[in-house]
């Protein structure tokens, strides 16, 4: 961030709600369309009509959503490590191992046992998953325990998970309307996507095959990069800042 704000961007970095004590919502306000609304808010508070988005992992999700939903308020997307959920419905065909890269979608539905689980041996189970999804990389200690750290908050944990449970939520509006969404629309902003070949947590062929320049009417363009995975912003710091500055600078 401090490079691309060099660059006279002005940036921030907005906590996602549920994320930190004080926006621990239940989890019927926690769905897709609600976290786009808190979007639009941080923008209304600072008077700015439009922005440029930055996500990774649920941050590129909320910006593809922002995207669908209120095109003329976006100036360019640039998504790290997320395919359109919408792939998912070819990836039998073209990755079939993504079932077995998604199983902790599975785990996470299941109340109180993924809390539990996740929060066994000191929460082992988040530096497996870091391990397994970008492979040779090593995370840094000391925000590993920041995020270990602000899982053991009241409430924090459940409200994460609240995230990936309400992808099957088809039994409230803000529910059916997320689904819909993400899984049947265009996003008709410029976008950039940029992923690691060996991303333990999505398949390649999720970005190489089924990522489609027709799901992006408005400008689109993906780049692969070897010996990296899923945390692509940690692993290739400085060739994602490059990246992401010429997609701002192309779509001013």
């Amino acid at each position: 961030m401090e490079t691309i704000g060099k660059k006279g961007f002005h940036c921030i970095a907005p906590v996602m709600r549920g994320y930190e004590p004080s926006t621990i919502s239940h989890a019927n306000k926690l769905h897709v369309v609600d976290l786009v609304q808190d979007l639009l808010g941080w923008m209304d508070d600072r008077r700015w009509d439009k922005v440029h988005l930055v996500g990774h992992n649920w941050g590129a999700i909320i910006a593809y959503a922002a995207g669908m939903y209120y095109p003329n308020r976006i100036k360019s997307i640039t998504s790290l490590s997320v395919p359109l959920l919408k792939t998912f419905q070819d990836s039998f065909l073209w990755a079939p191992l993504q079932t077995l890269h998604s199983w902790y979608v599975a785990l996470f539905q299941i109340p109180y046992i993924a809390e539990l689980t996740i929060r066994t041996n000191q929460f082992a189970l988040v530096d497996f998953l870091w391990k397994d999804w970008s492979p040779g990389f090593t995370p840094n200690q000391d925000h590993l325990a920041e995020i270990k750290a602000n899982f053991q908050n009241p409430g924090i944990l459940s409200s994460a998970l609240a995230y990936y449970r309400n992808l099957n939520d088809l039994f409230t509006e803000s529910g059916r309307e997320s689904i819909v969404g993400i899984f049947d629309t265009n996003v008709t902003v410029p976008t950039q996507v940029l992923y690691g070949l060996n991303d333990g947590c999505f398949h390649k062929n999720l970005f190489e095959h089924l990522l489609d320049e027709s799901d992006f009417p408005r400008g689109f363009r993906k780049i692969g990069f070897d010996h990296a995975g899923h945390f692509l912003h940690w692993e290739k710091r400085d060739e994602v800042t490059k990246l992401v500055l010429e997609w701002l600078e192309k779509n001013k």
